[in-house]
């Protein structure tokens, strides 16, 4: 069901090639395109999460659905794993690393946890690394265009998408970006977690539209008002939204005339009251749509105009 060939191999199955060789000769054949995770936990079985199930990984370099016919992840592994995500180079991710993840090439976000070494009330970062979760990230081209009415109304309307992590709302907010610039609305990307845009070389991994500029790798709020000074947008999108600063900057934004398209995690509008960001941003929103997996990831619960 997930074979592929090396004829049929795509650049999604690419992601095999920062796994550790022990690990990767098992994986040549197995198709990616439609797999959500790639799961390494120390002493237990590698998984592939797809929509439908997890599969475990045999000798044979075939998936299977029981548990014990799996590859082992050992600590060697991960640590190997580790180095090549940072380049060898620690230092340079330690940021990322202490918030539990570090974003790849591809825009594919590797989490990680271990044993976290803290200062004062911070955590200032993660050692003994004990599992690491690859999340594949996903371009579906036209998953927007059910919703894409509602957001372009007279203008782009201020829009923010919500839903809890893996249900597709970064996949939505790429192919709305694609969709809005090009229709020749200038959006200016905040990317703080280098996912959005995937960018390599200046480039963007992904296709979000001719008219699409992008600002990564530092705080979004700080991000989000650096585009609305520097890059004369029509539009300003980022992903997960949910602090003060990330309120301050999109009241800051759309008192500009500037439209915001943003993400969030919640499992709805009313679960978001509950923060105090969010009791801010939230009436600054024309549109709030809520996503869940309950038909698959992207499944559209509700489209609301409050």
């Amino acid at each position: 069901m997930y074979i592929v060939t090396n004829e049929e191999a795509t650049p999604r199955n690419n992601i095999i090639n920062i796994l550790p060789p022990s690990i990767r000769r098992y994986m040549y054949n197995i198709n990616l395109d439609e797999a959500e995770e790639i799961r390494l936990i120390q002493g237990k079985p590698l998984f592939i999460r797809y929509p439908d199930a997890d599969y475990y990984i045999t000798q044979k370099g075939i998936l299977c659905r029981e548990e014990q016919a799996g590859i082992h992840t050992t600590k060697k592994q991960l640590d190997e794993l580790l180095e090549r995500i940072t380049k060898s180079s620690l230092y340079s991710v330690k940021n990322e690393i202490r918030n539990g993840y570090i974003t790849v090439e591809g825009g594919h976000r590797v989490g990680i946890v271990g044993t976290a070494v803290t200062e004062g009330d911070e955590v200032n970062f993660i050692k003994n690394i004990s599992a690491m979760n690859i999340r594949l990230a996903t371009e579906i081209k036209g998953v927007s265009d059910a919703v894409i009415g509602t957001v372009l109304n007279d203008g782009v309307r201020n829009t923010l998408i919500i839903s809890p992590p893996g249900c597709g709302k970064t996949t939505l907010l790429r192919d709305l970006i694609r969709n809005i610039s090009n229709r020749g609305y200038c959006v200016g990307v905040a990317d703080e977690r280098c996912e959005v845009a995937a960018m390599h070389n200046g480039e963007s991994g992904f296709d979000l539209g001719g008219h699409t500029t992008v600002l990564e790798n530092c705080p979004k709020a700080y991000a989000m008002t650096t585009m609305l000074r520097s890059m004369s947008p029509d539009v300003i999108a980022t992903d997960e939204l949910g602090t003060d600063h990330d309120a301050d900057a999109v009241s800051k934004i759309i008192n500009s005339g500037v439209s915001v398209i943003a993400t969030a995690h919640g499992r709805g509008r009313e679960q978001l009251l509950n923060r105090k960001a969010f009791r801010k941003m939230l009436p600054m929103f024309d549109v709030v749509i809520t996503l869940s997996k309950r038909n698959g990831a992207g499944t559209v619960e509700k489209v609301e105009e409050p």
